[in-house]
């Protein structure tokens, strides 16, 4: 029983022999005599969401040296513009003499003159993008991605890092980070763990908890209607479920962060922490603290996914243009898939939350046009283009949804395959074992594995569902577990008229915003941006066009009268049909003892009474 107690270089033409000396860098770095690098944050005017940095280096062994910012950061697979938000730039050396410098492009200052010489950098950040989880300060505190804030050099990206952090004498100071001698200061072992490891510093609640001799930390800013006690005993047991996946802890302190926002929401991983962002009025309601405690298990996930085994082509990250790999739906996808089943073991999802969320997963899916248009190894190795919107959805998919779909799929066939004694969590430990940091792991890796492990050669399970379109006849997959699906009521599921259009209200009408692939909208010629004003003649006064279709059936056909390019226009449409109610997955009547014992082994639970 577990014991409780509370209490780089920059690549703008990137060739092989640059790429070279990066792998290089990343892989002597740990033999070589490292000098060190001091780091001062100072933020004197928060409610201008300005800071100053100060960064001292040791000497340089060359006439010029560049200094960069990242142009994206950790846990999120998109170029962002970062260098935006500097201002006063200056370098010095040891002496206090002026070096003149330059701006070679949007994200690298070079400095002269720099031979032999120590070096001091020394510019502005403005820090107002909190939705963005990137830098954030105000006169109640401040987040730093210190990706997103601290410069670093090629030569120094591998040096000690000693942080330091001049806030109001009334804030605390909490990261992921190791400890300074002194409040507010912070090690990093170099840069890379410096940019996966935020600072939240500020006005917040703090606590601490120690599961099997590993030290925990809760940090809260913002007010909000959570519950601080229970989101620490809930975390306290999350913790503790990692070990259903993986065998031993890539840490000895780990620190959630979490903001209670007037909007902003979101969350990302990071090597020993995370932050979580979420509208400071959406943690008490059930379905609320259920969204809540399932991206902490998402995120805990990452810890090991992606922070300790990562696809080749992010081992060592470029943090100066795209990391590109055909196995990011491995690092978000497969997360997605199992945080669910870290709550179940844990006890803080019941067995109908579980198959409510599945549904939900299916349901998406069904919906998803795009699964017939991209791969799940082409939507990761696109994510740095992905848009969203409705060109997306028709012909896309992401390496969220379609990446939980392939790992649901690959886990059915192991545990099939070796009947019932492994799992995709055996995957995930042999990668966590076998292919750490400075490792990397690729497709051929992950198909040796899967032989390994079942004996099966999955070259054509792999080609079908990762570089094809995956099929899946969901009745059949829900089978092997002891499940169905179906709409509403099994003996009556009732059909609703359909158009295929999503509408947003605008001032003008209800503005289109998607239209679904083949649907009868698409058929009819609809656009998104149309303005939709009257139906059958009758202006539109309802705020959704489905509560307007409540009056028609399926296969009538109506004229839409709408504004296209500010003229006015109507078409004609036979609405299509769909289910009124929304699609449940629940336990078959008649179960098997197999078809329980692929339930427990899938998901760690006794199979649920079908009349729960």
């Amino acid at each position: 029983m577990s014991k409780v107690s509370f209490f780089f270089l920059p690549i703008n033409s990137i060739t092989a022999a640059k790429k070279a000396v990066i792998v290089m860098l990343y892989f002597v770095h740990c033999t070589i005599a490292q000098a060190n690098v001091s780091v001062n944050i100072r933020i004197d005017q928060p409610q201008h969401h300005y800071a100053q940095i100060t960064i001292k280096f040791d000497k340089f062994n060359r006439q010029k040296t560049n200094f960069y910012l990242p142009t994206w950061r950790t846990g999120r697979y998109e170029i962002i513009n970062l260098a935006n938000g500097i201002r006063e730039f200056s370098a010095m050396d040891e002496s206090g003499n002026t070096l003149k410098w330059k701006k070679i492009d949007k994200d690298t200052w070079q400095v002269q003159d720099t031979l032999d010489k120590k070096v001091e950098i020394s510019y502005q950040v403005y820090a107002n993008q909190l939705g963005q989880r990137t830098r954030h300060i105000d006169d109640s505190h401040a987040f730093i991605d210190a990706s997103t804030v601290v410069m670093y050099n090629d030569s120094t990206r591998y040096q000690k890092h000693h942080i330091s952090l001049n806030v109001p004498a009334s804030w605390r100071s909490v990261s992921g980070l190791e400890l300074g001698t002194e409040p507010h200061q912070f090690i990093a072992k170099n840069y890379d763990v410096l940019a996966d490891s935020p600072i939240e510093t500020g006005i917040n609640e703090h606590y601490k908890f120690s599961v099997d001799s590993l030290n925990y930390e809760l940090v809260i800013w913002g007010k909000g209607n959570y519950d601080s006690a229970k989101m620490v005993a809930d975390l306290t047991m999350l913790v503790q479920q990692s070990k259903h996946i993986w065998q031993g802890y890539p840490f000895e302190r780990y620190v959630f962060m979490v903001h209670a926002t007037s909007g902003a929401r979101g969350a990302t991983e990071h090597l020993n922490s995370t932050i979580i962002q979420r509208s400071r009025f959406q943690f008490s309601s059930r379905k609320d603290y259920l969204g809540f405690i399932s991206t902490a298990a998402h995120e805990f996930i990452h810890t090991w996914n992606v922070k300790q085994y990562r696809p080749k082509g992010l081992v060592p990250y470029d943090y100066q243009q795209e990391n590109y790999s055909t196995l990011l739906w491995v690092s978000e996808g497969s997360t997605s898939y199992l945080q669910n089943q870290l709550l179940l073991r844990g006890d803080l999802m019941s067995s109908e939350e579980f198959l409510e969320s599945l549904a939900k997963w299916i349901t998406g899916y069904i919906h998803k046009p795009g699964r017939q248009s991209q791969t799940v190894a082409e939507a990761s190795f696109d994510k740095w283009l992905e848009e969203g919107g409705d060109y997306d959805k028709n012909h896309s998919v992401n390496i969220y949804s379609e990446g939980f779909l392939v790992s649901w799929l690959l886990d059915f066939s192991i545990i099939e395959k070796t009947n019932l004694e492994k799992s995709y969590r055996d995957v995930h430990n042999i990668l966590y074992q076998n292919h750490k940091i400075p490792k990397s792991f690729d497709e051929a890796d992950l198909v040796a594995i899967l032989k390994q492990m079942t004996g099966d050669d999955y070259q054509y399970w792999w080609q079908e569902n990762v570089h094809g379109y995956a099929k899946v006849d969901f009745d059949q997959l829900l089978a092997k577990a002891g499940l169905t699906m179906f709409y509403g009521d099994k003996e009556n599921s009732k059909q609703q008229a359909w158009t295929g259009l999503k509408t947003k209200l605008s001032p003008n009408g209800l503005q289109v915003t998607t239209v679904e692939k083949n649907s009868p909208a698409w058929q009819a010629g609809f656009m998104v941006d149309d303005i939709i004003v009257a139906v059958n003649g009758l202006r539109m006064v309802d705020k959704n066009l489905s509560k307007r279709l409540t009056n028609f059936q399926p296969k009538d056909q109506l004229r839409l009268t709408y504004f296209r390019r500010d003229e006015l226009d109507t078409r004609r449409i036979v609405l299509g049909t769909i289910p009124e109610a929304k699609l449940k997955v629940i336990p078959l009547e008649q179960v098997s003892k197999n078809q329980k014992a692929f339930f427990k082994q899938w998901t760690g639970i006794d199979f649920p009474s079908p009349n729960q």
